[in-house]
């Protein structure tokens, strides 16, 4: 079994994260949406005020209109989604309807005698407040702050004492007058209707997330780690010096090690090992990669402590035995399945867990009967990788929302089996989640500034264990210990040692 691309892969894809937190995916694509939606309600309502103002109505230009939106490939909406991290996605139709609603009520409301060079002045320029004002709204769904005093300018050029509807009344020849207040509260409504249709991150009320299922105690154990429980994270099998399977008995996994923590003392041992249900190959007869690590399962109890089962989730990993399946199943769809590779390791692709052919399903089938085996395996829990694809350069478009009902019901899952299970990473949606994980596995967040994000879990009385590839014992395990995470200091690798425990 070649090394685990999905700790060092995290890595990489949590430094990009990380380095874009000013502007959160779930922001930009909001930003990019609520402004396409005003600027189709400008494009409509311009070629509106010409057929008003008398021209004949062009059906390419109407078209090239809505197209700026909802085009499913050239359009805003799509382009938003297809970059990934939006919060909701699939919703152009919808903003459309809105789009479309409100201009016809505006110019049902000033097509009035016309053709008529007032009204179409009018209509042009309620298009442009509400183009205005979306705009001013897109920058601050970026997170740039709403800046009032360019909103107060949006407002007086339709209905200030110098604006449009002041200007044609005050000129006569209008078809109606003294209805600036009227089609200002129409634009006004068609903002707050948009802003409201694009939130910048997603919850489970919005995503329709499955209600949290309870861990089933006739099914399983559901054993619920202590808060403060010694981890070890051994993803691939010890090797002896010449690169032969070391602790071959127990499946490579090293069931005697222990080491001084950092607080100091006498050597500490773990207390979980958190391992792949599969055997690495260099331990497993005729290096066959789909043999179960009982073996490993078995020791890690006879030594007295609990197993967790690594279960990859959100990828398709060449080395696994069903990679065919996934391949098979990619082919049938036209090509549905597979994202772009993971950074660092071209064979590995992101997986689409969006379910509009099935493939969230699909997926979850596999991860099923992968669950199944590490519950015949004896693990004590389970913790799927790869759930956080949303703010990831995947080439899918996977939103906030399809990432929330993907790891739901994942979670859902296990605790069907009567495991418990714990949250991999996916920081930025831990109030959502918390209701649905017994404990948090995390990589790196003190590298990159995140734990803060994982005190609810503490808080909630669930444990976070913590992995640290980077920073060293003296930073890593003082702020550790102080929060009451269970932080190790391991290479990337994730063989047996190096293990630094920090308590």
């Amino acid at each position: 079994m070649s090394i685990r691309p999905t700790t060092l892969i995290l890595a990489t894809l949590l430094a990009v994260a990380t380095s874009s937190r000013a502007t959160t995916p779930g922001q930009q694509c909001a930003a990019s949406k609520i402004k396409a939606a005003g600027k189709k309600a400008a494009c409509l309502l311009y070629l509106d005020a010409k057929v008003a103002g008398g021209a004949t109505a062009d059906p390419i230009k109407l078209q090239q209109c809505a197209d700026r939106l909802s085009d499913p490939e050239k359009g805003a909406f799509a382009r938003a989604e297809a970059r990934g991290g939006c919060a909701v996605g699939g919703d152009a139709v919808a903003v459309e309807g809105t789009v479309d609603a409100f201009v016809a009520d505006v110019y049902g409301a000033l097509n009035i005698g016309t053709p008529n060079a007032c009204q179409a002045a009018k209509i042009r320029a309620a298009g442009k407040k509400a183009s205005c004002l979306l705009v001013l709204q897109a920058k601050n769904a970026a997170g740039h702050g709403l800046d009032m005093g360019k909103v107060q300018v949006c407002e007086d050029q339709l209905s200030g004492p110098d604006g449009t509807f002041a200007r044609e009344d005050a000129q006569g020849g209008c078809a109606t007058t003294n209805d600036a207040a009227t089609i200002e509260m129409k634009v006004d409504a068609f903002v707050d209707a948009i802003v409201a249709a694009e939130p910048t991150a997603a919850t489970c009320a919005i995503a329709e997330c499955p209600a949290p299922l309870a861990c089933d105690t006739m099914a399983g154990a559901c054993w619920q780690p202590p808060l403060q429980t010694r981890p070890q994270y051994q993803l691939q099998a010890a090797h002896t010096p010449s690169g032969d399977c070391n602790f071959a008995a127990s499946g490579g996994i090293d069931t005697s090690i222990s080491a001084v923590p950092f607080i100091g003392g006498a050597p500490v041992s773990p207390e979980v090992y958190d391992i792949d249900f599969l055997t690495d190959p260099v331990c497993a007869a005729g290096g066959s990669n789909d043999v179960d690590n009982t073996a490993g399962v078995n020791a890690i109890h006879t030594a007295g402590a609990k197993a967790i089962c690594y279960v990859d989730a959100g990828t398709d990993e060449p080395f696994r035995p069903d990679h065919q399946d996934y391949v098979d199943f990619d082919t049938a769809c036209g090509g549905c399945l597979f994202g772009k590779p993971v950074a660092g390791f071209r064979e590995e692709r992101w997986l689409n867990i969006n379910d509009d052919q099935g493939q969230r399903s699909f997926i979850l089938g596999k991860v099923d009967a992968r669950v199944d085996r590490c519950k015949a395996d004896g693990f004590d829990a389970v913790e799927f990788d790869n759930v956080e694809a949303y703010p990831n350069p995947t080439g899918l478009p996977i939103s906030e929302a399809t990432q929330l009902v993907f790891n739901t019901a994942l979670a859902n899952l296990a605790h069907a089996k009567g495991l418990t299970v714990g949250l991999k990473n996916d920081v930025a949606q831990v109030a959502e989640l918390l209701p649905y994980f017994d404990f948090a596995i995390n990589e790196q967040c003190q590298e990159f500034g995140e734990c803060s994000t994982l005190d609810p879990f503490l808080a909630a009385g669930k444990p976070v264990f913590q992995v640290e590839y980077q920073v060293g014992a003296g930073t890593v395990c003082p702020a550790a210990n102080g929060a009451n995470r269970n932080a190790i200091l391991k290479s990337v690798d994730l063989f047996d040692t190096p293990w630094t425990p920090c308590r």
